[in-house]
């Protein structure tokens, strides 16, 4: 499928930007306390990356591992977790937000840790070197998901640009 000049410059400016965003130290544990963006920069990351992986199913390949990833009926890989996640922090009447009688919005983990456990399921960070966001069911690593898919995405549009 062909790609045009203004679907080029919008890929480009998505991967522009969330380089940009990624590059800051805004997602750290000193940040997360003081900085009054810290939200704002999670949300757009997850629109531009949410964008980046329709235009990379749409003129390249799907972004598709389920590595680290609550496969349920919505979600079977990383592009439905980033649509899921990217609902959720846009939509605030998004059931998105709700798991079991729980509400799970924004709730952030450094490193390793348990947020919650709901009936039997723990709401948890495995990872040491990780910040976790969870979203209703859901969860999403800033490294393991959110960098790999931004990474992997990039990869599969770049060549298309030129």
């Amino acid at each position: 499928m062909g790609i045009d000049f203004h679907v080029k410059r919008e890929i480009k400016s998505d991967i522009r930007r969330i380089g940009e965003i990624l590059s800051t130290d805004i997602f750290t544990p000193e940040e997360t306390g003081r900085n009054p963006f810290f939200f704002s920069a999670l949300t757009e990351l997850l629109i531009l990356l949410r964008d980046l992986m329709y235009k990379s199913e749409e003129y390249a390949q799907r972004v598709a591992f389920t590595d680290d990833i609550n496969v349920t009926e919505d979600v079977k890989d990383v592009t439905d977790l980033i649509w899921f996640v990217r609902n959720a922090v846009c939509h605030v009447d998004s059931s998105n937000h709700k798991f079991q009688d729980a509400v799970f919005t924004f709730n952030t983990i450094f490193g390793k840790g348990v947020m919650a456990h709901i009936g039997d399921t723990a709401m948890e960070s495995e990872y040491e070197d990780e910040v976790c966001f969870f979203f209703g069911e859901q969860k999403i690593y800033l490294k393991r998901l959110i960098i790999r898919a931004f990474e992997e995405a990039k990869e599969n549009l770049e060549p298309i640009l030129d």
